[in-house]
């Protein structure tokens, strides 16, 4: 599921870029003002973001303060983590219920983003509440894991 969503990320990214270019291109060849590239571009960018971060923590490419695991023992450096993936897991579990209330908010009101182009709010919304459930399925997989090895030790 991770690898999916780091190909999510990576395709959003080349997208943006894409759309990006051909901004430039229409703007400055057929004087046109964009409308919906802009708009698109920041859902791709905030899409990619969320959704995407779950395969960043399955890869442990996240920020992490490692110099710290100097100073401890192993034991303790496996008790500090699975207390810093309970902490993020609570953050991520207020985050979906968070972005969940936006997401129902923007679909059943019906928000849109009163632009031109003037796309529903609910579709770039969800990618905040699918970021965070997959962040949150993937901390439990990274505290189980953290459990097991703590058992092993």
């Amino acid at each position: 599921m991770a690898q999916a969503c780091g190909a999510f990320a990576v395709a959003a990214l080349i997208l943006s870029i894409l759309i990006i270019v051909e901004l430039v291109f229409e703007r400055y060849f057929f004087q046109r003002a964009i409308t919906w590239q802009t708009e698109l571009v920041t859902m791709l960018l905030v899409a990619s973001t969320f959704i995407g971060s779950a395969y960043v923590l399955s890869e442990k490419a996240h920020v992490s303060m490692e110099w710290i695991y100097d100073f401890l023992s192993k034991k303790n450096i496996i008790k500090l983590k699975i207390f810093t993936s309970l902490i993020s897991l609570l953050f991520f579990l207020i985050l979906f219920y968070f972005g969940f209330l936006m997401v129902e908010e923007a679909f059943v009101k019906s928000y849109t983003t009163g632009t031109v182009w003037d796309p529903p709010l609910w579709v770039p919304y969800s990618s905040m509440m699918i970021g965070a459930a997959l962040m949150i399925l993937q901390y439990l997989a990274e505290i189980m894991k953290l459990f097991d090895d703590r058992d092993l030790s």
